[in-house]
């Protein structure tokens, strides 16, 4: 039981909260280094979503990735940029045409005599096969329908009716469990079923068994029946050359050519050039998104730092207004990144890797007869970096630029988006000093084979790695993983705790530690301002009876 002041009239409440506030000091610490912990964790998961955000991005507009109609996201090669070339088509009515990235430049004739199209048939009316459910009379049950060597047995495998029949033969397999590659479909108000091939070309085909239940739908001697339905192969003269595709849609020298309609006798021209203003664009919005994140980057690691401005204590909360938090908390965040080290890496082998020249072959980095031919370092397609004032900076010479794309886009192409085919082994749990070796020997020639801006992002995902190994990923994991799938197994199977989540933990047990003591202080100091109380009452009341007994006796 806690005893105020009564007996001594002091404000015994206040005392303990003024020993206990200087006894807090050590607790208040604790607390301000786990919030500015916390703090620089979300600084370094807000820096490296950036990053990651920056490499999708990219990725996305130079047409590295492409996202599906189920919104899958699929890697491209740079053989399959569509913004390198232009294909323009002298007559679109009859074809479209888009040029990759190796499509040979130059003006082609084509002349389109005949498309593609699926093998298809069409049965004769049979609705009378049907009753007013559309399900297949009793009698028509247990006969079967052969196509391309899959039986259709009606009144089995849930074949009731024609809707059942048109499912089966969509979804039908063959014996090696693929695909028949059949499309059915019924037209009530005809009563006929049509069924086609799903791919066109005239190697596709559909063949129909001679039985009693196909002639009820084909008509008994029916060319479905003996000799089956074949699909037709495009035909076109190209260059004064006949050529047949499978499909409408198809490739020559690096054009991809959609067919829409035939028209024999018309010559149509197609003129591939090299898209100058298309790659300008994307070049230089690249440089732009580039320069904006080494802004972002080195605005962090350059902030200003306001030592005066600690975390705030709850206490302190309560003593000031929303807005005075704001403010205060503000500078408190304010140059936690301050000259990091981990985000310095990472900004030097960003610069570093777009500075560094490469490579047809990066084992003789020493050997300049091994540069990649055409243009093998940014500034000789008039890419430079600024100043020292700059931070690194890219800065670009358009009419240099310019002229490198008219003169070799492909070497331009080629310097950006170059592909290493060299392996980097995986260390183990316990490397040896020659693995270790190994495996930075091949991440070096790896590097010197890279184009641009496939090595600018290796080394971002290598930074982002190590801003995970002392952050974690915060709620960005996911976000992470598209830009690399395994990005994080080192940092999962090594725990999944980053550096400053062990330092928060191990803050956290000492503020709990130490809240136990100020608990366990707190009520010794009321124990023995309690005894004090009592001792003093108990003083009152033997003075009280001693001066009545002294009154007594006068």
């Amino acid at each position: 039981m806690r005893i105020g002041g009564i007996a001594s009239g002091m404000d015994t409440e206040q005392m303990v909260q003024d020993l206990m506030r200087a006894e807090s000091m050590r607790l208040n610490k604790y607390t301000r280094e786990q919030e500015a912990l916390t703090w620089k964790r979300e600084a370094f998961n807000t820096t490296n979503k950036k990053l990651a955000e920056f490499i999708l991005e990219v990725r996305k507009d130079f047409g590295l990735t492409k996202t599906t109609s189920s919104g899958t996201i699929v890697n491209s090669s740079k053989n399959s940029f569509d913004w390198v070339k232009t294909a323009n088509v002298s007559k679109e009515s009859v074809l479209t045409a888009t040029a990759s990235a190796n499509a040979m430049s130059g003006t082609h004739k084509i002349e389109v005599e005949q498309l593609a199209e699926v093998a298809s048939v069409s049965s004769e009316d049979i609705s009378g096969l049907l009753d007013e459910n559309s399900d297949f009379k009793t009698e028509y049950h247990s006969q079967t329908l052969n196509i391309n060597g899959k039986d259709f047995t009606i009144g089995q495998d849930g074949i009731n009716g024609i809707n059942d029949l048109v499912s089966s033969i969509n979804n039908a397999k063959n014996a090696e469990g693929e695909s028949l590659g059949l499309k059915a479909a019924y037209d009530k108000d005809l009563g006929k079923l049509m069924i086609n091939t799903k791919d066109q070309g005239a190697d596709q085909i559909i063949k129909v068994g001679d039985n009693t239940l196909s002639q009820s739908f084909f008509g008994a001697g029916s060319k479905v029946l003996v000799d089956g339905v074949a699909g037709k192969n495009a035909k076109i003269q190209f260059n004064g050359e006949t050529i047949e595709k499978s499909s409408n849609n198809f490739s020559i020298y690096g054009v991809n050519y959609q067919l829409k309609s035939a028209d024999p006798g018309t010559e149509i021209t197609v003129n591939v050039d090299t898209n100058v203003e298309g790659m300008m664009e994307k070049i230089t919005g690249f440089v732009d998104k580039y320069n904006e994140l080494i802004d972002e980057i080195n605005g962090k690691l350059g902030e200003k730092e306001y030592r005066d401005y600690q975390p705030l204590t709850s206490e302190e909360k309560e003593a000031m207004t929303e807005k005075e938090i704001e403010l205060w908390e503000e500078k408190a965040k304010s140059g936690l990144l301050k000259n990091d080290a981990t985000l310095n890496r990472t900004l030097q082998s960003m610069r570093s890797g777009l500075y560094e020249s490469v490579y047809i072959d990066g084992s003789d980095t020493k050997n300049k007869d091994g540069l990649l031919a055409g243009f093998s370092h940014i500034t000789e397609i008039g890419i430079t970096t600024g100043n020292y004032q700059s931070g690194g900076k890219l800065e670009i010479d358009e009419n240099k630029l310019r002229a490198a794309i008219n003169d070799n886009p492909e070497g331009v192409v080629d310097l950006l988006f170059k592909t290493s085919d060299t392996d980097v082994p995986k260390l183990g749990d316990n490397p040896t000093a020659a693995e270790i070796a190994a495996r930075n020997e091949a991440l070096a020639k790896k590097s010197a084979e890279s184009g641009l801006v496939n090595r600018l992002f290796d080394g971002m995902i290598s930074g982002m790695q190590e801003v995970v190994r002392v952050s974690g990923t915060g709620e960005d994991a996911s976000l992470f993983r598209s830009v690399k799938s395994n990005m994080l197994i080192d940092f999962v199977t090594g725990g999944s705790m980053s550096k400053i989540d062990k330092n928060i933990m191990n803050i956290g047990n000492r503020i709990a530690r130490e809240e136990r003591l100020l608990s366990s202080k707190e009520s010794r100091y009321w124990s023995q301002f309690t005894a004090m109380e009592k001792a003093m009452e108990k003083m009152n009341q033997q003075s009280g009876w001693l001066m009545a007994q002294l009154g007594q006796m006068g």
